[in-house]
């Protein structure tokens, strides 16, 4: 009997530890006006599921996902800021710095932040400061969000939106 108990004890303990080696950790959860907030942290990018883009081609394996009332989803890189939102899954936001030009390219549209990104942005700071990860792309100077088409077939029936 105790060989049993012994047995489970040890499967059980096995799975927390399986469970708990994921690659994307929770660091901070908050309710706000717009919903739950999420922070993970996520290391080791390099599996099938990520899509590499001119934001995080570098060297750095690791990136902040901040999630909002699973619909928004800004991602911080060390060489820039995404956002990729539920109702607009073919666009990707990429943050801006600096004042949009008043005469506007018909190739690029720019979105100025709204409540909710200054709200996320101004807490991401502070997040970062507490992993000490300095060499990260900070969202102070920011004005708004230069919006990225991306053209794809569509998601799977059963596919989950998930971050970039």
């Amino acid at each position: 009997m105790k060989n049993v108990k012994t047995k489970i004890l040890l499967l059980i303990f096995i799975a927390l530890v399986i469970s708990c080696s994921t690659q994307k950790g929770l660091i901070k959860r908050e309710k706000i006006e717009f919903g739950t907030v999420k922070y993970y942290v996520q290391n080791d990018l390099k599996n099938d599921n990520y899509v590499e883009t001119e934001l995080n081609s570098d060297k750095s394996n690791k990136r902040i996902v901040i999630k909002v009332a699973d619909s928004v989803y800004y991602s911080f890189y060390s060489d820039g800021i995404s956002k990729l939102t539920k109702m607009d899954k073919n666009s990707v936001y990429r943050l801006f710095y600096g004042e949009i030009p008043k005469e506007l390219d018909a190739q690029i549209a720019y979105k100025k932040l709204s409540e909710l990104d200054s709200l996320v942005l101004s807490k991401s700071n502070k997040i970062l400061d507490s992993l000490k990860w300095n060499n990260f792309k900070r969202w102070n100077g920011a004005t708004a969000f230069n919006i990225e088409v991306i053209y794809y077939h569509g998601l799977t029936k059963n596919g989950k939106f998930e971050p970039y």
